[in-house]
């Protein structure tokens, strides 16, 4: 049976989130990343990563470097798992540290600056975005590019059947439920997890945005849009686009 009370948002889910990620094809997304850069004129030397989870893109990038990385998550739990696999494969030049996205701060500026998967989702109201926006433009050198993704309503409505899953690996066994409220647009996913013997519940919540309603927050923020593209393309996006890659700008 699980917990009583769900545990934080990946506290008991780090120990296999790769495994519940692994349709996930990172090579894949750390070619578009540099792929999207690339397309504006930037060949970064460092790079912060908002939201980097246990490190997976990290190390991807990492052999496509060199960069001055950083990655940072709100969860302790994720940033451990992260520091050992970067330990494991030997990889002593990255860092992972703890922060929350909306409220964080470096000591010297970036080149280029990475949220994805999702992470802009998981911020339930506008404030958040606009604290996002904020502290991203402050932790850009200026001319910095910020690539970040969103997951929109068409991903939640078209997508809701497959967001349903399970597995398990050794030591670890998970069930996801998903529901999406059309009306709120909140999709959330419930998560059965198995630990060490141990059981858990998690629940985590993410708000399903507009191109539009992105775009408009983006505006009134200190960085700059040079592009929004549909899914891992350089296509633009459109209102039917799943997932929008946006790069924004800090100005010079």
């Amino acid at each position: 049976m699980p917990a009583d009370s769900p545990t934080p948002p990946y506290d008991a889910l780090a120990a296999g989130y790769d495994v519940v990620m692994a349709h996930v094809d990172y090579a894949e997304w750390a070619d578009h990343v540099l792929d999207l850069l690339d397309a504006h004129g930037a060949a970064p030397r460092s790079i912060l990563e908002l939201g980097c989870g246990t490190g997976s893109l990290a190390i991807e990038l990492h052999e496509r470097g060199p960069f001055r990385y950083l990655g940072t998550d709100r969860s302790a739990a994720m940033v451990r798992v992260a520091r050992a696999k970067a330990e494991l494969h030997g990889l002593d030049d990255l860092r992972f540290d703890l922060a929350d996205f909306t409220d964080f701060a470096v000591s010297e500026p970036f080149d280029a600056a990475l949220l994805l998967y999702d992470g802009l989702n998981y911020l339930l109201d506008e404030a958040g975005i606009e604290a996002l926006l904020a502290r991203v433009h402050a932790a850009l050198r200026p001319g910095g590019l910020f690539v970040v993704d969103q997951s929109t309503p068409a991903n939640s409505i078209n997508n809701e059947a497959f967001f349903a899953d399970e597995g398990e690996a050794e030591g670890f066994s998970f069930v996801r439920r998903s529901h999406y409220d059309r009306e709120a647009r909140l999709h959330t996913n419930e998560f059965e997890l198995t630990v060490e013997g141990a059981t858990y519940t998690e629940r985590h919540v993410q708000r399903a945005y507009t191109r539009q309603e992105v775009a408009a927050l983006v505006a009134a923020s200190p960085l700059r849009p040079l592009g929004a593209y549909d899914g891992f393309s350089l296509d633009p996006a459109t209102d039917a686009s799943e997932r929008v890659h946006w790069v924004l700008q800090r100005p010079a």
